[in-house]
């Protein structure tokens, strides 16, 4: 065989705690990640892949649902045709205590463990290379000196790992000329939860399919998987979006919003392409009028109608008619004069929010408002 067909991934985290979330969201987010986990092997019993390549962190931590391990278990039953590998990660190390040891995996089902290892595949003219983390802290390179020696086979290779220029850090830092030195035809990594793009190296292809569910607001860019061929010295893969939901991040100008229906409508007409089964991070900001008292928690409730989940932020300042102001000798006036010319004055920009948030809070009580510290 000249070439075979594989798919790629990494990092799916199951059973992520996601604390950020309401109980009844997290949950359904962990039910998130098994769905998702049960697409890439449908794609991949689909579309006829020869192996399989599950480069680590498939768990977040020791914490793992029964229902959890007995899906993973039923749907690599599915693929029984498919040869399947596993190198640990720092998140699930192989050890005594990990599920990786303790569970009876089905028989198409390899994992590395802290010794390098390559498994030999005659059928397909293929060698798998891999070896796994053993502990949390990998700070040497586990892909030292490793090198694929029968240049007749395909020879890939599955690692958990971080890229490093100077072969400092905690997670199995490698380096470009490890990479290079390797002999294999392609590396397939995880730890980076973004995907790379396909990379070469000298003679060695190699990427980071990144995660295929994000799990935060700081993972907000296409999540999936890689598939494809590889054969001697020569790659045709591709990278697949796959997740159930995504995550945004949007800065919203509100300016001049007197009513909840014209913020709502505006929050709408900017988040509507995106579609509403995703999670949103709505970061309001612009000048509101000072009697419009924004009560976050009424917004919440008309976006959370409409949307799977919002997280809302509240950067408006209040519009404030200085020269009216100064012409009245009132408690608010005075009030709002020294905190603006605090504002004015400090360089500090913590202690500017907290004066604009002060700032904020003090007209509302002054205009008779409801008043929630944060």
């Amino acid at each position: 065989m000249d070439k075979i067909k594989i798919l790629h991934f990494a990092d799916i985290h199951f059973d992520t705690p996601f604390s950020d979330l309401s109980v009844s969201i997290a949950e359904e987010r962990k039910e998130d990640l098994r769905e998702t986990f049960g697409k890439i092997i449908d794609k991949a019993i689909e579309s006829k892949v020869d192996i399989i390549l599950a480069a680590g962190d498939l768990f977040d931590n020791t914490t793992v649902m029964k229902t959890t391990l007995d899906y993973m278990i039923k749907k690599f039953n599915e693929a029984k045709d498919i040869k399947i590998f596993i190198s640990p990660g720092n998140h699930d190390p192989y050890n005594n205590k990990s599920f990786y040891n303790l569970v009876k995996w089905p028989d198409n089902v390899h994992i590395f463990k802290e010794e390098y290892e390559a498994v030999e595949i005659e059928e397909l003219n293929t060698v798998v290379h891999g070896i796994g983390f053993s502990k949390i802290h990998e700070r040497t390179s586990l892909l030292k000196g490793i090198k694929a020696s029968d240049k007749n086979h395909i020879n890939i290779m599955v690692m958990h790992g971080d890229i490093s220029s100077n072969g400092n850090n905690d997670y199995n830092p490698f380096t470009l000329q490890e990479i290079g030195e390797s002999n294999m035809d392609y590396l397939a990594l995880g730890h980076r939860h973004s995907f790379s793009g396909i990379l070469r190296e000298r003679d060695t292809h190699y990427a980071y399919s990144g995660n295929p569910e994000g799990r935060g607001f700081d993972e907000t860019s296409e999540k999936g998987i890689i598939m494809g061929e590889v054969s001697k010295g020569r790659v045709n893969l591709a990278f697949y979006p796959i997740q159930k939901r995504k995550y945004y991040v949007s800065e919203i100008d509100i300016t001049g919003a007197d009513n909840y229906e014209y913020i709502v409508d505006t929050i709408l007409n900017t988040l509507r392409e995106y579609g509403e089964n995703n999670l949103f991070k709505i970061i309001l900001k612009g000048e509101i009028d000072e009697y419009f008292l924004l009560n976050k928690g009424i917004l919440h409730n008309k976006l959370d109608k409409i949307f799977y989940y919002v997280k809302l932020i509240d950067n408006t300042t209040i519009k404030i008619d200085l020269e009216s102001i100064s012409d009245k000798f009132t408690l608010k006036g005075i009030y709002a004069k020294k905190l603006l010319q605090n504002i004015k004055e400090e360089t500090d920009e913590d202690y500017k929010i907290l004066y604009e948030e002060a700032l904020k809070l003090g007209f509302q009580a002054l205009s008779g408002g409801e008043i929630k510290i944060k």
